[in-house]
């Protein structure tokens, strides 16, 4: 999992295993245990304010690939979550990016193969040409345990089974892009796949774009909503966030009808909580030492949620411990500190100088 711009990028790339191992590793497939991990990493972390699933997979096996978009799903709230589909997204690769917020999709990204395959090898005359003759015993209490793929009977329990993990599929894609089973079926591909701009239209995904416009406005819009989480009234005097950020994002008029560029609406934030961020920033810029300490004066102010008093004799108290440290150094000091004394006659040194 890589961070940029406060956004956890989870890459879905290659074929799709539920577990790791060096085949996983060293093939370029992903794990589905690895992308569930990360993912709860990513949310865990208050440093992280959104999570980007950038997709590029043929799909695979499909042990876990629901319980990994059932999870990508609930996690919708917490953080923004949004997929970016470079290359493909087919069968298991596109269940696991619909379950984001929202799909941004390359011009040529192939999406869709909403499905299920599950294919049988036939080894008989390879194994009557070898020698070998092979012999199953069933219990009788379990007929279809093992079923007869060419008998009628048991090719129709394997293809039960098949459109059972299909309709489980289906039903998920549905949920996740608010949509009707039926429209699944019918318009996102019948099991087939379709491009760029073309997905987009049938609402299989919800945007063309490239990856790096994505990240910015997913970085954006993950500050934003850390911001408003952050200011409403039950966590507003506990912010952890910069409080700077807060009265950037704050409009300068709460009664305007209008909001500056990436603004929070007055409503969510609250005026009393705008109006007393505002205080607490204009009276630290007041504090007599911010242009002798600085860097002091902006992490007090930004990245601490003490008040502007506290603050200001924080920044006074340094300020004289410098102005006194710069009249030499401390041996000097200390010398100075026995001449006085000594001239007192505070210390009976007779004979003794101090040079």
């Amino acid at each position: 999992m890589a961070v940029r711009d406060n956004v956890a990028i989870l890459e879905v790339a290659g074929p799709l295993f539920k577990r790791a191992n060096l085949f996983v590793h060293f093939s370029g497939a992903t794990s589905y245990e690895i992308l569930r991990r990360d993912l709860q990493a990513a949310l865990d972390d208050r440093a992280v304010d959104a999570i980007m699933i950038k997709v590029d997979s043929p799909g695979g096996e499909a042990n876990g690939c629901d319980e990994l978009a059932a999870a990508i799903y609930a996690a919708r709230g917490r953080k923004p979550i949004h997929a970016f589909v470079s290359g493909m997204a087919c069968s298991g690769g596109y269940w696991i990016a619909s379950a984001a917020d929202r799909m941004i999709v390359s011009d040529l990204a192939v999406l869709g193969s909403i499905g299920v395959v599950l294919g049988i090898a036939d080894r008989k005359k390879a194994d009557e040409r070898a020698g070998i003759t092979r012999v199953d015993f069933v219990s009788s209490q379990s007929p279809g345990k093992r079923p007869d793929v060419e008998t009628d009977e048991g090719r129709q329990r394997v293809q039960k089974m098949v459109d059972d993990l299909a309709a489980v599929f289906v039903s998920a894609v549905a949920k996740h892009r608010n949509v009707s089973a039926k429209t699944v079926v019918s318009k996102f591909g019948s099991g087939g796949v379709e491009i760029g701009a073309n997905a987009v239209g049938l609402g299989m995904a919800d945007e063309v774009g490239q990856f790096e416009t994505a990240l910015q406005g997913l970085s954006a819009r993950g500050r934003r909503t850390k911001i408003s989480q952050s200011t409403r009234p039950s966590a507003a005097t506990h912010s952890p966030l910069p409080l700077a950020a807060l009265v950037e994002c704050a409009p300068s008029n709460p009664t305007a009808a209008g909001s500056v560029s990436g603004a929070i609406p007055i409503g969510e934030v609250g005026e009393q909580t705008v109006a007393s961020v505002r205080e607490r920033y204009r009276a630290f810029s007041a504090i007599e030492e911010r242009s002798t300490l600085p860097t002091l004066h902006a992490h007090l102010r930004d990245r601490t949620s003490v008040s502007a008093r506290e603050g200001g004799a924080v920044l006074k108290a340094t300020a004289n411990d410098l102005q006194r440290l710069s009249a030499g150094p401390v041996e000097d000091l200390e010398i100075a500190y026995l001449r006085r004394k000594i001239a007192a006659g505070a210390i009976g040194l007779e004979g003794y100088k101090l040079t």
